[in-house]
């Protein structure tokens, strides 16, 4: 377990895996990996007004903003535990981006919550975005709850 991702969206599942995902770094001298997808589900249209335009680089800009807090929140949390911490903000799809991530930059094991920001029905169901990412990718998940 040299190589721990661990994406981070600044629920409470996902501070208790960057919580586990402490233990398990200090106990293997593992380098983690903490990543923020910024989500975006839409697209600017190549004819878009310049109000449209503006509001969606603001839109943007917060949510960079609010990526590197939540970042810099979940790094907080490692210190001292991890050899090496890197952070790393994409924006596109979570789960798309979060397994193309895991294809590309060989993680040993994903530690992720096992709901984010938008879960509902409080615990009952395994989040849509883990549960993507539990079944298309081949590395080890840890799903914590």
């Amino acid at each position: 377990m040299k190589k721990i991702l661990i994406p981070v969206d600044g629920s409470s599942y996902s501070v208790r895996a960057v919580k586990k995902g402490a233990e398990i770094a200090k106990a293997f001298d593992g380098e983690v990996v903490l990543l923020n997808v910024i989500d975006i589900k839409f697209a600017v249209p190549a004819q878009a007004t310049v109000g449209f335009s503006s509001a969606f680089d603001v839109l943007m800009d917060k949510s960079r903003q609010d990526s590197k807090k939540i970042l810099d929140e979940a790094k907080e949390l490692l210190k001292g535990a991890a050899k090496d911490i890197k952070t790393e903000i994409i924006e596109g799809d979570s789960s798309i981006s979060i397994i193309k991530y895991i294809e590309n930059n060989d993680i040993d094991l994903v530690i992720m919550g096992s709901q984010g920001v938008s879960g509902g029905l409080k615990g009952l169901l395994i989040g849509s975005v883990t549960n993507r990412v539990l079944h298309n990718t081949h590395v080890p998940v840890l799903v914590v709850k």
